[in-house]
């Protein structure tokens, strides 16, 4: 930052990784200085693609951050298109893309950007970017199968050496999300070690207030302590996070039913919140959660299922999901596809794992929000699923 020749290769190299180190701490404010200093005098900081191509994508990390994954996309797409020779420009590229995506539920989209870096994982050519690239492939599979198939690795992602450790250094979500997990599956051992592994990076780290929000956020969900969540919730400066911590409070609030009324004011706000940052999943999960107090107003406040996840379907899936919206039953759906009905139960487990409901009535009300307009929305194979009115194709199971 001192070198007198701002244009020289390797001082552009450690402005962007700075860039993107203080924006994990949450310093957006010294960032936004930096890369305007580091670009001479272009005041637009989420502008047009800069050159050198490593300080747009400090911008696009940035914007990500921040909530804005329109920008933060736009940024990524360019740098990718002009950065071909830099591999450590190109893995981070992809890598932001993969968050993106799956804060967006665009599973597939995520787990394309990262099969383009997974030459660079095997031969271990990550570096800094170890930690955040194991946290894409963990929530991946999250997405895909569920807590349940990621149930098996959670003592591995706190016991995994400097993995571990930069996937906490990177992620404020990382340690009350394997805290919420383990609980869930009665590793309370898992927990403990995690919340101390994130007290101890805090600890060592006094002036990374993030690492001290997630500390706090993860031993609050431990001890089940709703004062502690409350003082996490101010103290995360990340919005995801915030929005995250607001959840887990509305939650403890729910168990409550002199509470409940709290609890949905609580989660509106969570939802609201969700929806700002673009993560329409989120937002879909604190719906649920408000249907199962007896809300029914927000139908078109929060869209249940983003269009886009309808793209994590197989062709297949697609048709099940219509024909069970439709009000079939699996023996009905069945007989249209020429498949069994336990094929049928199969697929519709996956469909709403996939699209993050959990019951035929949540598919009948959500499917025309993901209808696309030219007969039926696209699906992952590239293929339709009718037009919601039981396509001929759908009738003859092509």
């Amino acid at each position: 930052m001192t070198a007198g020749d701002s244009s020289c290769e390797c001082d552009l190299h450690a402005v962007m990784w700075l860039a993107f180190v203080l924006t994990t701490r949450g310093e957006s404010d010294r960032v936004r200085k930096l890369l305007h200093h580091a670009e001479s005098g272009d005041s637009s900081l989420f502008g047009p693609v800069m050159v050198p191509a490593g300080l747009s994508l400090a911008r696009s990390h940035l914007a990500f951050m921040a909530g804005d994954l329109d920008v933060a996309a736009a940024l990524s797409e360019q740098v990718l298109a002009q950065a071909e020779g830099s591999r450590e420009i190109r893995i981070a590229s992809h890598l932001i893309l993969a968050l993106i995506a799956l804060r967006r539920a665009e599973v597939n989209a995520a787990s394309s950007h990262m099969q383009m870096i997974s030459d660079d994982a095997f031969m271990g050519r990550l570096t800094v970017l170890a930690g955040p690239c194991a946290w894409v492939n963990v929530r991946m599979r999250e997405a895909q199968w569920g807590a349940e198939g990621v149930a098996p690795v959670i003592e591995e992602l706190v016991d995994f050496g400097p993995v571990s450790r930069k996937i906490f250094l990177s992620q404020s979500a990382a340690a009350p999300w394997i805290v919420r997990l383990a609980l869930k599956f009665d590793q309370k051992a898992t927990a403990h070690k995690a919340v101390k592994l994130a007290q101890k990076l805090a600890e060592r780290n006094p002036q990374h207030h993030v690492l001290a929000a997630s500390a706090l956020h993860a031993q609050s969900l431990f001890e089940r302590n709703l004062v502690g969540l409350r003082l996490a919730a101010k103290m995360h400066v990340h919005p995801w996070a915030r929005a995250s911590t607001t959840e887990d409070i509305g939650k403890f609030l729910a168990h409550e039913r002199s509470q409940q009324d709290q609890a949905i004011g609580i989660f509106e706000q969570s939802a609201d919140a969700y929806i700002k940052v673009g993560a329409p999943r989120d937002a879909l999960r604190i719906k649920k959660r408000l249907w199962d107090l007896g809300v029914r107003h927000h139908q078109s406040r929060w869209r249940a299922t983003p269009p886009a996840a309808i793209g994590n379907l197989t062709e297949t899936e697609a048709k099940v999901a219509q024909l069970v919206a439709q009000g079939m039953t699996n023996t009905q759906t069945a007989k249209n596809l020429f498949i069994s009905p336990h094929t049928v139960a199969y697929h519709l487990k996956k469909i709403f794992c996939k699209l993050q409901i959990s019951s035929r009535v949540e598919l009948a009300r959500d499917w025309t929000t993901i209808e696309g307009p030219q007969g039926g929305p696209r699906t992952a194979d590239g293929g339709t699923a009718g037009n919601g009115r039981g396509s001929r194709a759908v009738e003859r199971g092509l």
